[in-house]
């Protein structure tokens, strides 16, 4: 692979979860953070401090990765990456509102609208929204056609059919009886849209074919919907000082989740079940593809 790292700097855990693919990608989101000078400092200090906020950074990890195992440097997608981690981060800071989720605590530090009250959070959450197009306009160094395929590839993702979508159906179907495929829809629009437009920028990026293009995207929406059930076994099954969040919200505010349809157990085994296609889907594609298999396998092993 392509990974501009000395070998003998990866950690233990950087061989369960790219961790040092995690520094590069925080280290770029503090550089985007920090251009913002002629802003107002409070929306500077909101920025920063949602950025910063920790966290996986499984969507632009996931980005990266496709395109490594393209044979692409890292550097190629790094500002397409960091884009997606603000639309991310944006949905993060809006689901946390008290109008929605109402929750005090994200990644285990207050949330933006408890740190700078719910205004800035609301003004936090749509300039980092906007600010995702100007990095892929601005530094993304791709052809305009590749920089509009993308641009799209995130607005879709975001938009009235993908994340946005997803969230109306959580909010409006909150404590209301819900079916299983309107659930599956919740969950591969509002966390899994955004996960597959991350797997497909990356790939977009870095010239795959149509063919590859299609398992790239069929690999990630098996890994988002998964993503989303093991969130709703975590907060059956844990505690905030691991998770960092408020645990048990979900039942206490009769959100329908994958373990209040089908229980934690076969919940658990359709997580499984879908991560086991996805990586059967790249381990039949002509890539590098160890470290999208190792990711797929570590959405199992999670805590938080």
């Amino acid at each position: 692979m392509f990974f501009l790292f000395k070998k003998n700097n990866v950690s233990n855990q950087d061989k369960l979860y790219p961790g040092f693919l995690v520094r590069e990608i925080n280290n770029s989101l503090r550089y985007y953070a920090g251009k913002y000078k002629k802003s107002p400092s409070i929306l500077r200090k909101a920025i920063k401090y949602s950025i910063k906020n920790g966290g996986k950074r499984f969507r632009p990890v996931l980005c990266i990765l496709v395109a490594e195992s393209l044979g692409k440097d890292y550097h190629s997608v790094l500002p397409t990456a960091c884009a997606i981690e603000f639309i991310h981060t944006y949905s993060l800071i809006h689901d946390d509102l008290p109008s929605m989720d109402n929750d005090d605590f994200r990644r285990g530090k207050p949330s933006c609208h408890k740190k700078f009250g719910e205004d800035i959070a609301i003004l936090t959450g749509d300039t980092l929204f906007a600010e995702a197009f100007n990095l892929i306009l601005k530094y993304q160094l791709s052809d305009d056609r590749i920089k509009v395929k993308v641009l799209k590839e995130i607005g879709d993702a975001s938009g009235a059919e993908g994340m946005a979508a997803g969230q109306i159906i959580d909010v409006y179907f909150t404590g209301r009886k819900i079916s299983k495929d309107k659930l599956e829809y919740m969950h591969k629009n509002k966390t899994g849209k955004l996960i597959t437009a991350s797997a497909r920028c990356g790939a977009i990026i870095s010239g795959a074919t149509e063919k590859y293009l299609d398992k790239f995207t069929e690999y990630s929406e098996k890994l988002g919907l998964a993503f989303q059930i093991t969130d709703d076994i975590l907060d059956v099954t844990s505690n905030i000082d691991t998770i960092g969040k408020t645990a048990g919200k979900d039942r206490m505010q009769k959100k329908n989740t994958f373990p209040d349809m089908w229980g934690v157990a076969k919940s658990r085994v359709i997580a499984e079940e879908k991560i086991n296609e996805s990586i059967s889907i790249v381990k039949n594609m002509n890539i590098d593809y160890e470290w999208l298999v190792k990711i797929a396998r570590f959405l199992l092993l999670r805590k938080a």
